[in-house]
């Protein structure tokens, strides 16, 4: 099957290719916020508290502040927080797109009971009506998109506040710009496309996402988006732990393994037993499956490597849910969980 104009046109009725053709406009519009310094002191750990979308900017956060800043944080997707987060020398950073998720809320109401320092990033919701009424710092980002879809401005303002605290350190604007090229190389009008190629050799296959573990958070999020975009299955894991378990799986059943896809996600900064463990499980997947994807991400930096492989990610996403013949922004599932749930998820 081949991707057409006519096809997103019919099957895009929420217009995700809009969203995505302007990601790096609201990457930009995210680190563009004001955040004023924040009443903080001392602090000796980070928590992000999220789910979904909201968590992966934890996530690509934690990856690059453990390069960057002896303060080690971490990501809560959990309706309580752990027994360490335990004064105001940690840092709960509240996220949550629609301010509404019910995990989020409790933990926000767990953070204040034990008097941690709390940041609040939501488009409105319960937790801005909670922050504006405790006044606890709060940062509202625009809404309107599908929680997924806003990954610019809750990274990005994420990232202005652990910038505003010394643990990462401030962006360069080369990086939108390279973004705004990426996306131009994956927009449907283009022929020799990448997004393309690798949506239609996914298609009516499962995809097995491995990498080394800067980029577990780049896995998770083409896991997710194939997930809630295509209406697909993809499962991941990374290495070196792959090999000490995983490998072993590439024998049974067979018309599973028929199925599958591997992409393997290699930079080309990897620790030299890390590109060697990459090389020799390949060969040993070779003997069982002859196709094997192999993507090496652009960029100097980590951030610009992991921002390469999400956009990339989400247009493979988008272009696999037209060839699936579903809306990518249609989530029927999630909305009746959330129906059941009493109106929040």
């Amino acid at each position: 099957m081949t991707i057409s104009m006519d096809d997103i046109k019919v099957l895009d009725k929420q217009d995700m290719l809009g969203k995505l053709k302007g990601f790096a406009t609201q990457c930009r519009d995210g680190y563009s916020f004001n955040i004023s310094s924040l009443p903080f002191k001392s602090i000796e750990r980070v928590i992000f508290s999220g789910m979904g979308g909201s968590a992966i900017s934890g996530d690509i956060i934690t990856t690059i502040s453990s390069e960057n800043s002896k303060i080690p944080s971490f990501v809560n997707r959990d309706y309580t927080l752990p027994l360490f987060a335990s004064d105001e020398k940690t840092l709960v950073i509240v996220i949550s797109y629609s301010g509404n998720t019910e995990e989020t809320l409790s933990v926000l109401e767990e953070a204040k009971k034990r008097k941690n320092s709390i940041v609040c990033i939501s488009s409105g919701g319960k937790i801005e009506k909670i922050a504006r009424e405790e006044n606890i710092p709060f940062l509202k980002i625009p809404g309107g998109y599908p929680p997924r879809c806003a990954l610019g401005y809750l990274f990005f303002s994420s990232y202005r506040i652990m910038e505003n605290i010394g643990v990462v350190p401030p962006l360069e604007d080369e990086l939108f710009t390279k973004m705004e090229n990426w996306i131009e190389r994956f927009i449907p009008e283009r022929n020799d496309n990448l997004a393309k190629n690798l949506a239609e050799k996914l298609h009516n296959r499962i995809a097995l996402l491995y990498s080394s573990n800067k980029f577990l958070p780049v896995i998770t999020r083409w896991k997710t988006q194939i997930a809630e975009n295509s209406k697909a299955f993809a499962f991941i894991n990374v290495f070196p732990e792959m090999n000490h378990n995983e490998i072993m799986s590439w024998r049974y059943p067979e018309w599973f393994i028929e199925k599958c896809l591997p992409v393997f996600i290699i930079s080309r900064k990897e620790h030299p037993r890390i590109n060697l463990r990459f090389e020799i499980t390949k060969d040993i997947i070779f003997k069982k499956l002859p196709e094997i994807i192999s993507l090496v991400p652009e960029g100097e930096k980590l951030i610009e490597e992991i921002f390469y492989l999400i956009i990339l990610g989400d247009w493979v996403s988008f272009y696999l849910a037209i060839l699936n013949r579903v809306n990518p922004t249609e989530i029927q599932e999630i909305d009746l969980l959330k129906q059941r749930m009493g109106g929040y998820l």
